[in-house]
């Protein structure tokens, strides 16, 4: 499903301050969108920050306004969107902007949260603790009594507890909707190969089944390897588009594991 079908950068003539320097040489003045749509780059190639202007232009869902230049908004405003006839100029609903960020935050409120049960069961019930957290079962055998209800709801919240990894990939499983537009800004951060891999399974159902469209900003070689996905190439200038086997990232990977099969 295609929720935007095209997206305009109008000329710019300078090339001396944030984001002007970056989006310049990429002579980019109009993107076509596929269902998944990716912007490939090597750091600083200005992937995140198109994926920003993107962002504000359609007015998608955002925790904050990401990363504003000086001169952002003035590129904003001469931007021109498409819609799709059907969408009256405007986004479904439920359609998202998801950072990097926005991720590891959840992270870091997670690891806090745990972090002030745990120093609350070791101040009231230290035999609690140490059974709990230390793993020794022999302190206090039996049942270890405490009235503080609290302390058994956030140890039930605690046991359920994961890696950064996990964490990550059951946001995007939470945050990701159906029948909408989903923007993600390097989501593989914090995510091991198998997550990524099953990440970009997920986009690839979502867009083919729940009426999905994606814009992705990466360098993951699972989120570039999305059958379908159309990529644009941002380490070239002028950018242009180009398949998964044409990318300097695939080649590198490609090169080491053929050191390693020798």
């Amino acid at each position: 499903m295609v929720y935007i079908t095209d997206f305009t950068l109008h000329d710019i003539d300078t090339d001396i301050a944030y984001p002007y320097s970056v989006l310049h040489p990429l002579q980019l003045k109009r993107i076509e969108f596929e269902p998944i749509t990716i912007f490939y780059g090597s750091n600083g190639s200005g992937k995140s920050t198109l994926l920003n202007i993107l962002a504000r232009k359609i007015n998608i869902d955002m925790h904050n306004g990401g990363n504003d230049g000086e001169y952002l908004q003035q590129i904003i405003d001469r931007c021109d969107v498409d819609y799709d006839w059907h969408n009256k100029g405007a986004v479904p609903p439920g359609s998202r902007f998801i950072r990097s960020e926005d991720v590891m935050h959840m992270i870091v409120r997670i690891r806090q949260k745990n972090e002030a049960i745990k120093n609350h069961v070791k101040t009231t019930s230290p035999a609690l603790y140490e059974r709990f957290f230390l793993g020794r079962p022999d302190v206090s055998p039996g049942y270890v009594w405490n009235d503080d209800a609290w302390i058994f709801e956030a140890l039930e919240s605690f046991s359920n507890a994961q890696s950064n990894g996990e964490l990550a990939y059951h946001y995007f499983e939470n945050n990701i909707g159906m029948e909408c537009m989903t923007l993600l800004d390097e989501p593989e951060n914090s995510l091991s190969p198998k997550y990524q891999r099953n990440l970009a399974d997920m986009i690839t159902d979502y867009a083919r089944f729940f009426k999905c469209q994606f814009v992705i900003a990466t360098h993951s070689p699972f989120m570039l390897a999305i059958p379908g996905a159309k990529i644009y190439n941002l380490d070239m200038h002028p950018a242009k588009v180009c398949k998964w086997n044409e990318l300097e990232n695939m080649h590198i990977y490609m090169d080491l594991f053929k050191r390693l099969m020798k």
